[in-house]
């Protein structure tokens, strides 16, 4: 784009002169004066049963029309008041919006809305991309306080907002008080317990005796309409825990509570208005209001947990860790498995001579099997240019680099070591900074900004042979040098993709006309091939000295046939 700042594109209409914005503040006011008389009109014509409502009319349009005709006024002496020209652009906006409502209140054509058209100014190329970045800029301006308010992501705020939807209409038909709720709260413990006909709640944790009574009926209802379920331990007590359905009936209800009844007697008549039929006689109907409705089955295929942002994080960490160990990185208390030393063999001292008499001749069967089966010979490989090891110089970051790079969101940051983000070593090109810059934010695809800000230092714009260190290598483990491990580079296919104002592909785009691939090793100066480095071991840790305090106690493990008969628990 060649324009510069603050110039309209060459197609662009000119924006109005002072002398035609006069004409359209003059012809706003007229307008304006028009309508406020044809209202007139129609009270002196009107009969007495309508007068009040036009009259009420006219005076709403003279008042429009007396505010038009104002700012055509103070338009009208812009140069003697040495006024400036966008001051009588706003004075023509102002009456053209007044005669229209003017227009408006007193029922006529609106045709003073014809007048705005003279008045818009298309904006300029560079004002427009002004206006986007600043809308870009306020987004995430709210975006960011949203996240310190909540916790939360977009997704996940969308999430809870649902949920809180569907619990407004499903808590109610639960038929529950708060009593139900503190039951199933109990059970979340995992202390709930039920023993000698009485539900109690245990003090600790396998220790099923005593404890806080819960209400029997409450939890006889919850376990009859699989809310909750047991498990039989050796000495008949049942251990009472959530059901998936009851975890979420849980979750809604906190959500919703103003859907749970005040008393166990206004449940219970909800219930019974609920189920009642008329054909039904009258013991079925209590029968059927004392048993409690499951959850409605949309809300609990629907609802999901909400994940906050620092759930997030421990979830990365940990799958980073899962992915790191499975390809063969760092995990603490594992030691590296090594090939065995192979150690040489001394040959044997020559024993005498002895004549060996000829062996028989093989068949010809036993022959063609020592040909198939025989231990073949490895031909010599070829070398690969391509996994011959390419020294390029390593990128050293500065300390604001260093606070860049400490501030990514863990996730983002995990994949950036993956990838080898997290310090890219950038070519010669011939768009300056600012430019480039200015492409990514205007032109680029939605899909295409998304993932280039998860970055450090952006995503789409480095090629293969530009990305830095590998994550083992930072770490000091170049004996698990990626490349190392993968005996070679990482190649691309020099392949990529055109994309058109809407995000589709529209075409295919080969990067280098040789086809020559495009290579990735890892830009640390340790060999990727031979001998191994040795390892950089941590300094030893002082030992612990003994503690009187006694392990904890195992958690008893999940016995293999614990399927109970859910009906026939009390």
């Amino acid at each position: 784009m060649n324009q510069t700042q603050g110039t309209p594109a060459p197609d662009a209409p000119a924006p109005p002169e002072p002398e035609q914005l006069l004409r359209i503040a003059r012809a706003a006011a007229e307008l304006a004066v028009a309508a406020a008389d044809h209202a007139t009109e129609a009270v002196c014509s009107s009969r007495s049963g309508s007068t009040p409502r036009l009259e009420e009319v006219m005076h709403t349009a003279h008042a429009h029309a007396c505010e038009a005709e104002k700012y055509a006024g103070w338009a009208a002496g812009w140069q003697t008041d040495d006024t400036a020209e966008y001051v009588l652009r706003r004075y023509a906006t102002r009456a053209v919006e007044a005669a229209v409502r003017a227009q408006t209140a007193a029922g006529v054509e609106v045709t003073a809305a014809a007048l705005r058209s003279h008045l818009e100014e298309p904006p300029t190329a560079s004002e427009h991309a002004a206006r986007e970045s600043q809308r870009r800029r306020e987004e995430a301006q709210r975006e960011a306080e949203e996240r310190a308010a909540t916790g939360m992501d977009e997704g996940n705020r969308d999430q809870a907002r649902r949920n809180a939807y569907y619990a407004e209409d499903a808590v109610p038909e639960l038929g529950w008080t708060a009593g139900h709720a503190r039951v199933l709260e109990a059970a979340e413990t995992g202390r709930l317990y039920w023993r000698d006909k009485q539900a109690r709640q245990a003090a600790q944790h396998g220790q099923w005796e005593g404890g806080r009574k819960i209400s029997g009926e409450r939890t006889r209802a919850l376990y009859g309409a699989r809310f909750l379920i047991g498990a039989r331990q050796d000495d008949g007590t049942r251990v009472l825990t959530l059901s998936p359905m009851g975890q979420v009936a849980l979750e809604l209800a906190r959500l919703h509570p103003e859907g749970l009844y005040a008393t166990d007697k206004d449940a219970y008549q909800a219930r019974y208005d609920r189920v009642a039929k008329r054909h039904q006689r009258s013991d079925d109907k209590k029968a059927a209001a004392h048993r409690l409705p499951p959850l409605d089955s949309i809300a609990f295929r629907l609802y999901r947990r909400p994940v906050t942002l620092a759930e997030q994080e421990l979830q990365a960490q940990r799958e980073a860790a899962e992915q790191w160990e499975d390809e063969g990185g760092y995990c603490p208390g594992v030691q590296t498995p090594r090939p065995a030393a192979v150690e040489p063999v001394e040959p044997a001292p020559a024993a005498p001579c002895t004549p060996v008499p000829a062996a028989p001749a093989a068949p010809a069967g036993q022959e063609l099997l020592r040909r198939l089966f025989a231990p073949r010979k490895h031909a010599e490989p070829t070398p690969d240019p391509l996994r011959t090891v390419i020294r390029r110089p390593r990128r050293t970051l500065t300390p604001e680099e260093h606070e860049v790079v400490r501030d990514v969101p863990l996730l983002n940051l995990q994949g950036a070591l993956i990838m080898g983000l997290v310090d890219p070593v950038p070519n010669a090109s011939p768009m300056p900074e600012a430019d480039g810059e200015w492409v990514r934010e205007h032109a680029w695809p939605r899909h295409f900004r998304t993932i280039e800000d998860k970055y450090p230092w952006g995503f789409h714009r480095w090629a293969m042979c530009e990305r830095g260190v590998c994550w083992n290598c930072l770490a000091k483990r170049c004996d698990l040098c990626v490349h190392r491990q993968k005996g070679g580079p990482d190649v691309d296919d020099n392949t990529d993709w055109v994309y058109g104002p809407t995000g589709r592909v529209v075409a295919r785009l080969i990067v280098r006309a040789d086809e020559r691939p495009c290579v990735w090793w890892c830009r640390c100066s340790c060999p990727k091939d031979g001998p191994a480095p040795e390892k950089k071991r941590a300094p030893a840790a002082a030992p612990k000295t003994a503690s009187n305090e006694a392990p904890p106690a195992s958690k008893p493990g999940r016995r293999a046939a614990q399927q109970l008969d859910q009906d026939a628990l009390f």
